[in-house]
């Protein structure tokens, strides 16, 4: 397997997991046409809201640019602007995991657990605006996602709720 494609499946396997361990019903979609690679739902209720759901948009990174407690990810402008701005029916994040440099440590297997390296981190780009994509702009932008912003059991199910202030540790 190629090592990006295999860094990327460990991404979202990452992702997988976290929902799973979290008591939430995850949906693949089986094309990536519109910037969406998980849906993650609460099976219910959650306080008013019935059945809430988030999309999340999976970018693994082996060797991090980290800066002041902020991760630098540079997306292609077309997957940013599947992210950004308002208007979305189901709220949209970028979901960076932090993968380690060595794929046989993607999953470390004792009797006791298994243990998936290394952590994961969401961004909303909801209040940020649409970039342009003509010939002469910039083919790629760097968004800056916070260390704070680890994504957790808590922290998915505050984003589930709509409280981005609860899901930053």
């Amino acid at each position: 397997m190629n090592d990006n494609v295999h860094q990327g499946l460990h991404g979202e396997g990452f992702i997988y997991a976290l929902a799973c361990a979290s008591g939430l019903t995850t949906s693949k979609m089986n094309l990536d046409l519109d910037g969406v690679d998980w849906q993650v739902a609460h099976p219910g209720p959650k306080g008013t809201t019935r059945s809430p759901k988030i999309e999340l948009q999976v970018k693994s990174k082996s060797q991090p640019d980290q800066r002041n407690g902020l991760f630098q990810c540079r997306l292609p402008v077309n997957n940013y602007n599947q992210l950004a701005g308002p208007g979305f029916q189901i709220p949209r994040f970028l979901a960076y995991v932090v993968v380690p440099a060595e794929a046989a440590n993607y999953a470390v297997c004792s009797t006791d657990h298994m243990l998936l390296g290394t952590a994961a981190y969401w961004l909303s780009l909801a209040d940020e605006d649409i970039k342009p994509t003509g010939d002469d702009d910039p083919k790629s932008v760097v968004v800056e996602v916070p260390v704070s912003n680890l994504l957790t059991v808590e922290t998915l199910h505050a984003l589930l709720a709509g409280n981005l202030e609860g899901a930053t540790v």
